[in-house]
């Protein structure tokens, strides 16, 4: 069997796909940059997580007959390198489920970190660092926009993302949650520099990398909170959505800016240098 249609539909018929499946899948970080994951690889966690439900629910008649009918399909596939695209499940959910994959296969897609604050200042409604219900119903929504979806999708979306992705059950998403849906790139300054101070050449590679509008600096904005969040975590600082916010302010006040103005090469010195050490201390 090397049609991936045919092999993803016999997939789903040994294992319907509930949505509380996906983080496990998407937690394993065996999904690569373009969505997709090896059929083998999809299939086993299918299986365990089919045969996990069913063990919680005492179905052994279930088990033992599922196990009986995978064993030819699983050494039918066992050397195949087809993969298939997170996406696609969504061709095989029911209606209502389908936004939800194809929302969370659009979050998969890798962004850098000033992409992602950008997104997070758009939907976000005070400085808690937090995206309410409310606010995550207005993001979906106009994805859903995007890509011609119904809207009277967007709240079993909206419920299923904070069932899977909200740790503390407070229906909102924090920046804690935000890394298990969103696929946001790796530290840049751990990148850079693991260890050692930074050079004058490294310094104009940081304004590179934060500067998206490559206007030559970094502004106030979603450029300046992904600086913050990289200086923190490169310095082994942990703050919570709310603390992000109070150390941008923090550092425009060092740096003797407002939220209008940007910050340039000596700027960002004293950034890396003293904010940190304001933090600790």
């Amino acid at each position: 069997m090397t049609d991936k249609g045919l092999l993803l539909t016999k997939i789903l018929e040994l294992y319907p796909v509930k949505a509380e499946y996906v983080r496990a899948i998407l937690d394993s970080h065996k999904i690569d940059e373009d969505g997709s994951i090896k059929a083998t690889e999809l299939l086993e966690f299918f299986k365990t997580l089919y045969v996990d439900d069913a063990l919680r629910n005492d179905d052994t008649i279930n088990i033992n007959k599922l196990r009986s009918e995978v064993e030819a399909f699983e050494l039918q596939i066992k050397n195949n390198d087809n993969r298939i695209k997170i996406s696609d499940l969504a061709l095989l959910l029911p209606q209502k489920e389908r936004l939800f994959l194809k929302f969370i296969s659009f979050c998969r897609k890798q962004i850098t970190s000033v992409e992602f604050f950008e997104l997070l200042l758009k939907y976000a409604t005070d400085k808690s660092g937090k995206i309410s219900q409310d606010a995550l119903y207005k993001m979906v929504k106009d994805f859903a926009d995007e890509i011609g979806a119904p809207e009277d999708h967007c709240n079993d979306c909206v419920r299923y993302i904070l069932a899977l992705f909200n740790a503390d059950d407070d229906s909102t998403l924090d920046i804690f949650d935000f890394p298990r849906l969103f696929n946001i790139e790796g530290n840049f300054l751990k990148k850079l520099k693991p260890h050692g101070r930074f050079s004058a050449v490294d310094f104009d590679n940081i304004i590179k990398h934060y500067d998206r509008d490559t206007n030559g600096t970094i502004d106030a904005g979603g450029e300046l909170m992904a600086l913050i969040a990289d200086v923190l975590e490169y310095a082994d600082i942990r703050v919570n959505g709310e603390l992000l916010f109070e150390m941008v302010d923090a550092a425009l006040e060092l740096c003797e800016k407002t939220n209008l103005q940007k910050l340039g090469t000596e700027d960002l010195k004293i950034i890396l240098t003293q904010l940190p050490k304001q933090r600790m201390g």
